[in-house]
């Protein structure tokens, strides 16, 4: 079952992961020049321009979707878009842009446009333009058969073969009064941004029933172990306000559900404070092989999103700044 593989770690590294996009074959797809309108030939001149390698005039961002169109805009929309337009070198994003409506018409529509890119800026280590560039390049290795691991060689890990008996590499005895030592120095973090569907479920997975005969939830089992960690630590360390933190990463399906079954329960236990909550953002799909953004389906004024990977953690934890804050409040080094 996926969701049992979801583990605790220490946090040791802070550092952003993978992308994900939608890999439709770039002969299926459109020109995305064609989208551009007889009546609007500066988007096409704006293309052409930043294709020879020269600087996109701001007057050219103004014409492409017009200054009174621009002025509808809040500042910050306003900036997402002049950045999607400067860096569409090939025209693969004129879709979004292209062929505005004049001022009067669809205004909200043009609003909210601006706030998603900006929000989508915003969400992603580098912003929007550094989530396509990388798209483009891991959809051309895909399109071209590229293996970026084809220099290495798999190989079976050297570790620790664990016994009762002396036999192995390390008595468990000894590795279990080394974790001992270093526990109440730990951070767990669990990934709980995916739905039950697959499982049937119409719930978050975290409220799954573990068995029939106590009915325990996921969440509840997995505090628990955290709390009976939390009290060897205290005996190790003889400190009994030693606090182990929880932090939970959320998506925009399961945080309300996740806060609603911590509230109903408690917490379970657990000191307030001592669980956080950070939910991941939703990143942009991309409709063809040349990562140009997808728009939702009967709405030319909103893009389709997706949830990121479990790799987002590693981000949302240094964004919110809570390994300063455990060293600070928490005494975890």
């Amino acid at each position: 079952m996926r969701l049992a593989t979801a583990v605790a770690f220490l946090v040791v590294s802070l550092s952003s992961t993978s992308i994900g996009a939608f890999g439709i074959p770039v002969s299926s797809a459109p020109n995305a020049l064609s989208t551009v309108s007889s009546r609007q030939p500066s988007v096409a001149a704006a293309s052409t321009c930043a294709r020879r390698g020269q600087p996109l005039k701001a007057s050219l961002v103004e014409e492409a979707v017009t200054t009174a169109n621009l002025d509808l805009l809040s500042e910050r929309g306003q900036e997402s878009l002049k950045t999607l337009i400067e860096n569409d070198k090939d025209g693969s994003q004129s879709h979004v842009y292209a062929d505005w409506p004049e001022r009067g018409t669809d205004d909200e529509g043009k609003r909210q446009l601006g706030e998603q890119l900006a929000d989508l800026d915003a969400s992603y280590p580098g912003g929007l333009t550094a989530y396509l560039d990388k798209a483009k390049v891991l959809l051309k290795e895909s399109a071209d058969g590229d293996n970026p691991f084809s220099d290495f060689e798999a190989l079976v890990p050297e570790g620790e073969s664990l016994s009762f008996d002396d036999e192995g590499s390390m008595p468990f005895l000894e590795a279990e009064k080394l974790g001992k030592s270093v526990m109440g120095d730990s951070v767990f973090c669990l990934v709980a941004g995916g739905l039950g569907e697959r499982l049937g479920y119409t719930g978050i997975k975290l409220s799954l029933e573990t068995n029939l005969c106590t009915n325990e939830s996921y969440l509840e089992v997995y505090v628990k172990y955290i709390q009976a960690m939390q009290t060897m630590a205290r005996k190790e360390s003889g400190n009994d306000d030693l606090l182990i933190p929880l932090v939970i990463m959320t998506s925009g399906d399961t945080d309300p559900l996740t806060r609603q079954l911590l509230e109903d329960n408690a917490n379970f236990g657990m000191k307030d404070g001592q669980i956080q909550i950070v939910m991941q953002d939703k990143v942009a799909a991309l409709k063809d092989g040349n990562a140009g953004l997808a728009l939702a389906d009967g709405n030319r004024w909103k893009l389709q999103t997706k949830p990121h990977g479990h790799g987002d953690v590693h981000h949302l934890l240094y964004r919110e700044g809570m390994v300063d804050q455990w060293e600070k409040e928490w005494s975890i080094s």
